[in-house]
């Protein structure tokens, strides 16, 4: 675009030097920074950089000549759309790379010490395995803190591709101020929104700490209530999940959803699975983390499938008249796929205090928010946002188990979110 600009005049010429020499800057910013890292790294003479080197700038010409002759009949759109994945999985692989070097500097916590190992099917030292970890930051054995900032880095350079990306609508100078100033405000309160569609954004407070070798049978359920033709009152969902912790970190579950829109006739909605993945030991760090999973397949072939990730968090600081507070935060995205899915890109957050008053009844507050597209969320009144009271607790029957129990009133905030909404939530867990 700059060249047909220079070409019909529009621009100066200097422009296109200026762009070829930020490109050469760029190019061999990185030449000596890689360099940098070898030579600081040892275990590699003058010798061998040289010779490398050279083989690379064999390789680089060979594969430039290449795409000068064959490979630029591929369509441009196609070409574009490979490289710039080969581009956003290198970023994310860097980034994961220097999660680890501030690990080993203890700049960082592990957040988990060898989250998996695949060290017996694929090293990093075989040819295989060095190409993977230089293209896609492969590594055999990575720690929780590498997990967290490939998916960070990716899940950042998408979605700020997909909002510069976005072609633009003719607005208002009042709206398109307002346009500018709604993404700040999202990143910023980041913690106080969330979204998920409003049919399957399920009130729900997931916490981040595994069960192990636990089996449990959770059924739980939220009923709203409003101004009868509103739309929103008497909008019943229940949903039932049967979980299992093979692992010391990582729980999975299989759940069914049933619904009832505007009171109608009750009808089985879909099935989900779920996965934790916990990565920090329960109580070592200030606060525990886990990765959250899910894949919910619909049970109408025209509704799309859906797929939701983040992170959960709890912590436990604070008192209020000597008893102690715990807190958990949910920050999960959601994206369809398949037949009839949209480009949206939903957020939902959950926050839930509670104190430690005993164990079978700790009274606290919750929040729960969503919003259907986090690029453009639109005005506070089209977004979906509750706070209300609720009580936990834990009753045990060893050596039968133990039963856990939520029950919450919710009020809503916005005009898009009901007047008021029961939940209520089961937990029997049995250890074997």
């Amino acid at each position: 675009q700059v060249g047909d600009a220079v070409i019909a005049g529009a621009r100066p010429l200097y422009v296109l030097a200026v762009v070829v020499g930020l490109a050469v800057l760029r190019e061999g910013s990185e030449t000596v920074l890689f360099l940098y890292g070898i030579a600081a790294g040892g275990g590699l003479g003058a010798g061998s950089l040289i010779v490398g080197g050279a083989l690379g700038l064999a390789g680089g010409v060979a594969v430039g000549a290449a795409l000068y002759l064959g490979l630029l009949r591929i369509p441009t759109r196609r070409l574009f759309t490979v490289t710039s994945w080969m581009g956003l999985l290198l970023a994310a692989g860097m980034a994961a790379q220097a999660a680890g070097y501030l690990v080993q500097a203890d700049l960082l916590p592990p957040l988990g010490d060898a989250v998996w190992d695949t060290s017996a099917v694929l090293t990093e030292d075989s040819i295989l395995g060095k190409a993977l970890h230089t293209l896609v930051g492969y590594v055999s054995r990575p720690d929780g803190i590498q997990l967290l900032f490939y998916l960070a880095t990716l899940s950042a350079i998408w979605l700020l591709t997909r909002a510069v990306g976005r072609p633009a609508k003719p607005q208002s100078v009042a709206s398109l101020s307002r346009g500018a100033a709604t993404p700040l405000l999202v990143i910023f309160c980041l913690g106080a929104l969330g979204a998920g569609s409003a049919a399957h954004a399920q009130l729900k407070v997931r916490y981040p700490t595994v069960d192990y070798r636990e089996v449990e049978v959770e059924p739980f359920s939220d009923i709203t209530f409003d101004k009868p033709k509103s739309g929103l009152s008497n909008n019943q969902r229940y949903t039932i999940e049967y979980g299992v912790g093979p692992l010391p970190n990582w729980f999975v579950e299989l759940g069914h959803e049933i619904a009832a829109p505007n009171g109608e006739n009750i009808t089985y909605d879909a099935t989900e699975m779920e996965s934790y993945l916990q990565l920090t030991p329960t109580g070592k760090y200030f606060g525990d983390l886990a990765m959250f999973a899910e894949y919910e397949q619909p049970l109408h072939r025209g509704d799309p499938k859906s797929f939701t990730f983040g992170l959960l968090a709890q912590t436990e600081f604070g008192e209020v008249a000597g008893f102690g507070a715990l807190h958990t935060l949910n920050l999960l995205f959601t994206r369809t796929v398949g037949n009839n899915r949209t480009d949206a890109t939903q957020l939902f957050t959950a926050w839930q205090s509670r104190l430690f008053i005993n164990p079978q009844i700790q009274p606290g507050f919750e929040y729960y928010g969503q919003v259907n597209e986090i690029i453009n969320p639109g005005k506070l009144a089209d977004q979906q946002h509750r706070i209300g009271p609720v009580v936990v607790g834990v009753g045990t029957f060893a050596p039968y188990g133990n039963l856990k129990y939520e029950v919450g009133y919710l009020f809503g905030l916005t005009q898009a979110t009901a007047r008021g909404t029961v939940r209520w939530r089961l937990e029997y867990e049995i250890p074997f």
